[in-house]
C-alpha cells in the first residue's frame, strides 16, 4: 500500500539519538515528567499496529519479542492486533520465566485473546507481516543462539514477501553507528521511538524509517538540549 497518508520529514532536519540518549530520554520522561511507562508501551503498540494495518491489512502476523523494552512494545502490538481479531503468533526470544516487569505483564495479557498464540518455536508458515521487537538499541556483540535463529527466520520470511517491521533498530544493527557485527534483520521499515537513532538511516538494513511519537513532554527535549521537530501525526516518515 502507499505511504502517502503519512507526513514526512527529511533525515537532515530531525535530531538523532544515541542509545544512551534514548535511555536518558526515557528516564526523564518517566521520572522528572511523570509519564507512565505503561502509557509509552501502549503508544508504541498502537503506532506499530497502525503500520501493520496500513501496509499489511490482512493475514497472520508474527511477532518476535525480547524481554526488554522493545519486547514490551511488540507484545502490546500483538494484544492490540488480537483485539481486532487479527491472527497473531508471538515467539518470545527467551524462556517465559526470564521475562519480568511490564514485558511479563504484556506477555501474560495475551492469554485473554483467542487469536493470539504464544509459541516457544518459530512456526513454519507464511505471514503477511513480521515485527522484529527482539533487541532494539541494546545489542551487545554479534547475535547468537536463539536471537540468531530469529534473524534467520525473519530474513527468510522477508525474502518470501513478508513485510518486516523492526522496532527502533533492526536486530543485529548497532544503533549508534549502523555497524552490523554479524547477521542483521533486513527490515522493510523501522519504527523509531521518539526520534531516529544515529546509525539507523533510511536505505540501510533498516529500510524505510518512520518515527512513532509517544507524547514526549517538550521539557524532555529542552533538558537534553535538543530541538524537537513538530510532529503532526503519531507516525511520520523520514525521507533521505
Amino acid at each position: 500500500m502507499s505511504d502517502a497518508s503519512f507526513p514526512t520529514i527529511a533525515w537532515n532536519d530531525v535530531p538523532k539519538l544515541s542509545a544512551s540518549q534514548m535511555q536518558q530520554l526515557a528516564m526523564l520522561a518517566t521520572g522528572k515528567y511523570g509519564l507512565d511507562i505503561r502509557l509509552i508501551v501502549e503508544h508504541t503498540g498502537r503506532n506499530l499496529a497502525e503500520l501493520v494495518n496500513h501496509f499489511a491489512p490482512e493475514g497472520p502476523v508474527l511477532i518476535a519479542a525480547g524481554r526488554g523494552n522493545n519486547g514490551s512494545g511488540g507484545l502490546a502490538t500483538a494484544r492490540l492486533l488480537a483485539s481486532q481479531q487479527r491472527p497473531v503468533w508471538v515467539v518470545p526470544t527467551h524462556e517465559a520465566e526470564n521475562y519480568s516487569g511490564i514485558t511479563k505483564e504484556q506477555l501474560e495479557l495475551l492469554k485473554h485473546y483467542p487469536s493470539a498464540r504464544v509459541r516457544s518455536s518459530l512456526p513454519k508458515m507464511k505471514f503477511t507481516c513480521v515485527i522484529d521487537a527482539a533487541i532494539g538499541t541494546q545489542l551487545e556483540g554479534p547475535p547468537r543462539g536463539r536471537t540468531l535463529d530469529v534473524i534467520t527466520v525473519l530474513n527468510n520470511l522477508s525474502s518470501a514477501g513478508s513485510c518486516v517491521i523492526s522496532l527502533d533498530t533492526p536486530t543485529g544493527m548497532v544503533a549508534d553507528t549502523g555497524e552490523v557485527p554479524g547477521e542483521v534483520v533486513n527490515a522493510t521499515m523501522t519504527m523509531a521511538l521518539a526520534l531516529p537513532k544515529r546509525g539507523v538511516e533510511p536505505g540501510t538494513a533498516a529500510g524505510d524509517i518512520y518515527i512513532g511519537d509517544f507524547g514526549v513532554p517538550p521539557g524532555v527535549f529542552e533538558d537534553m538540549n535538543l530541538t524537537a521537530p513538530k510532529f503532526t501525526s503519531f507516525l511520520t516518515k523520514v525521507i533521505p
